[in-house]
């Protein structure tokens, strides 16, 4: 029915939600990584919350939309259910050993996974370079957060659902109810 009305779930309006409501320190987060990457102009940068907001095209009229909620507020499960990721620990035969659930803002979210699965679930190979300890993990950095990254973008948020992660000794499997844009 969105689709019809040239609408996306995520550009839904929430009408009880105001940009006072929102995580100063993720807007800041944003900030210094918009500035960091170029991808958005300084004096963009520069606008209080609610003109970055509109500089995002987070407003529908007055109101606004669900994407600010996942994007910027500490609690997005207040207005989108299953906005969290759970991670688990498996051993081969499909038991699982240990996990941990992590929320708040996809900003929050993927530090947080980054650090949790880097520091608990993902062993990593040690070597020495003269007194220098290496430690290398069995996945680079940069292909985790992509895939931390996708999940996150891909996930249709409609479902309820949260993104699961499954680690095992040899493999990680993140899994979310979500698709691919057409074409």
């Amino acid at each position: 029915m969105l689709r019809k009305q040239g609408k996306t779930w995520d550009g839904v309006p929430v009408p009880y939600l105001k940009a006072e409501d929102l995580d100063n320190a993720t807007f800041d987060l944003f900030r210094k990584y918009a500035k960091r990457s170029g991808r958005m102009e300084e004096a963009d940068l520069m606008d209080d919350n609610h003109g970055l907001l509109e500089k995002l095209r987070l407003y529908e009229g007055s109101y606004l939309k669900r994407a600010a909620a996942l994007l910027f507020h500490p609690d997005p499960e207040k207005y989108v259910t299953g906005a969290f990721v759970k991670v688990g620990f498996f051993r081969e035969g499909m038991d699982l050993v240990y996990q941990d659930e992590v929320h708040g803002n996809l900003f929050q979210q993927i530090m947080k996974l980054m650090d949790l699965l880097c520091t608990k679930y993902m062993k990593a190979i040690i070597t020495y370079e003269g007194i220098q300890r290496i430690e290398t993990l069995p996945m680079p950095h940069e292909a985790l957060r992509e895939a931390l990254l996708n999940a996150c973008i891909n996930k249709d948020y409609a479902e309820p659902s949260p993104i699961q992660i499954r680690v095992y000794e040899n493999k990680l499997e993140i899994i979310n109810g979500g698709v691919l844009p057409e074409g």
